[in-house]
């Protein structure tokens, strides 16, 4: 067996001891997958609120949306564009895109907000000579911080509905 192959098992068998396990593995009766299942997402406003209701959907509730939901999540998205690269003649050569979402999970059955934050991300693109290219650039820089903040609600998300389930 060669060293490489000895750390592997070495590090697999320590994982197991710790109590590591996997934020999705059911656990007592129920599991993390499936209460995300039970998840509705309320409409976002605006072409990137769109994106990354579209991007929870399909991590949230990849099977589709749920027939009778127990949960609603509520999204509040604002951006914000700050030029940080700027030649001597004031011509900016680079932005900075700070994207900011406020979630509330609220459930359906009394109407009390369950698990409530904030996600915040920033995303930097070039500014260059040619428009397409810097329409381009911020789409790409828009999209990769929906995605960021989209992961981060699911991970939180997912975190809640781990802690509220029986240990059993």
């Amino acid at each position: 067996m060669s060293w490489s192959s000895r750390i592997a098992l070495a590090a697999l068998l320590l994982t197991g001891a710790c109590g590591f396990e996997p934020l999705n593995a059911p656990r007592g009766g129920g599991s993390v997958p499936a209460a995300l299942s039970t998840v509705q997402i309320s409409n976002i406003p605006d072409r990137a609120g769109q994106y990354l209701r579209n991007y929870l959907r399909d991590e949230i509730n990849p099977y589709g949306v749920p027939g009778n939901p127990r949960y609603r999540l509520d999204v509040q998205l604002a951006e914000q564009r700050a030029d940080i690269g700027l030649r001597r003649d004031d011509i900016r050569t680079r932005t900075n895109l700070t994207l900011e979402a406020e979630y509330r999970l609220v459930a359906l059955a009394d109407g009390k907000t369950v698990l409530q934050g904030r996600s915040r991300t920033l995303s930097s693109f070039d500014i260059l000579i040619n428009d397409y290219s810097n329409v381009v650039s911020e789409q790409e820089a828009r999209q990769q911080a929906l995605r960021q903040i989209g992961a981060d609600i699911r991970t939180r998300l997912a975190l809640h509905f781990r802690r509220a389930e029986p240990t059993g």
